[in-house]
């Protein structure tokens, strides 16, 4: 983990596009965190009270605590320029620069975000959950903000389908919000899934950090399924961002006579996907018939001679961790790590929890 870029986000009045500036500047975030105050202050990236507060948290800060602290909390990270950060998020007009995450990121391949009203009717905490579970058991990754109501029914759905589900989250990683969906997020990450935030540790959820929490769940998704919404609700507001990044909104048809339902049925007016079964979205990217045309081939992408060997360690009844495939490969830790990345880029293995692995296919 890059101990530098973990820390950059603690720093008071520092954006995400002052830090972006600053590594395309210095080229790496250990530069700038060793860069002389007087280079900082010939970039012209950062001015006035800014760049005092970035030199003095500079200067106070402790990397060797942080670090311990991310070590602790089992926490780890990627910056915008990371291979395994999410691609269509970096494309966006504003990625974070850093991502913090609990679990294991996924392939962000295919991604829908379910988003909607946190006092949901039942109507929409059944379908919210149902097409979710629909989605996930296509492979499909679900991508939603983790609160109550239909951010909730959601990942539940989207575990119970099969894949991995990320929970994006507008506060730190080491508090829980809404306090009661501990259990859950304790299931999204035994599950394979993910926790992720742009805020460092310690971070309280604030109410200005949801709006910017909704751009990453709209950034990282191909589309965005609105299931319940009111007229004004910050389902909304993700779905803007999503229109404004030229991502596809869906809305799910609610009743006239309910307000929570009128802000998804104005998205339906305005020319959002209608949206009744996890079918019209699968239909509308070609999903269903690219997985038909995997099944028909009926097997995987060939392996080289070392994925190969690290495959057959992960063959056994159980899981298996990265520790114990290193001890008895004899590889480098660089080297196994791009081989377990590639054996899950192919389909042979997930990662269902940190440094830990099961297989999906055996031959």
């Amino acid at each position: 983990m890059d101990i530098y870029a973990a820390a950059l986000p603690g720093c008071p009045r520092l954006g995400a596009k002052h830090m972006r500036a600053l590594m395309d500047y210095f080229e790496t975030a250990e530069d700038v965190w060793k860069a002389s105050a007087e280079a900082v202050e010939k970039s012209h990236i950062l001015t006035g009270k800014t760049l005092a507060a970035f030199l003095a948290y500079r200067n106070e800060t402790n990397l060797e605590q942080i670090e311990e602290k991310l070590y602790r909390l089992d926490i780890r990270c990627s910056t915008f320029e990371d291979s395994d950060y999410p691609p269509l998020l970096s494309a966006t007009a504003n990625p974070p620069a850093v991502l913090f995450y609990r679990g294991a990121l996924p392939c962000f391949e295919r991604t829908i975000a379910i988003v909607g009203s946190r006092k949901a009717t039942a109507y929409g905490i059944e379908t919210a959950h149902e097409l979710a579970r629909g989605l996930s058991a296509h492979g499909i990754t679900v991508v939603s903000g983790g609160a109550r109501g239909i951010d909730s029914a959601s990942h539940t759905g989207a575990m119970e389908g099969g894949s991995p589900t990320v929970v994006v989250l507008a506060c730190g990683l080491d508090r829980v919000y809404p306090p009661e969906n501990r259990h859950l997020f304790h299931q999204v990450i035994e599950s394979g899934g993910t926790l992720v935030s742009e805020y460092p540790p310690g971070t309280p959820p604030l109410g200005r950090q949801f709006p910017a929490r909704n751009r990453i769940i709209a950034g990282m998704s191909r589309g965005i399924l609105v299931v319940e919404a009111a007229e004004r609700s910050g389902s909304l507001i993700t779905s803007d961002f999503a229109l404004e990044e030229g991502r596809d909104v869906f809305s799910v048809p609610g009743s006239i006579w309910l307000p929570s339902c009128k802000g998804t049925n104005q998205l339906i007016r305005n020319g959002a996907i209608c949206c009744t079964s996890a079918d019209d979205i699968l239909s509308e990217y070609g999903w269903k018939e690219e997985e038909n045309k995997k099944s028909e081939k009926g097997f995987l992408e060939q392996l080289t001679l070392e994925e190969e060997l690290v495959y057959r360690f992960c063959c056994t009844e159980n899981e298996v961790t990265s520790e114990e495939i290193l001890q008895q490969s004899g590889l480098s830790v660089v080297k196994l790590t791009m081989l377990l990345l590639q054996l899950q880029l192919k389909g042979y293995i997930r990662e269902v929890g940190s440094g830990r692995y099961i297989v999906t296919r055996k031959d």
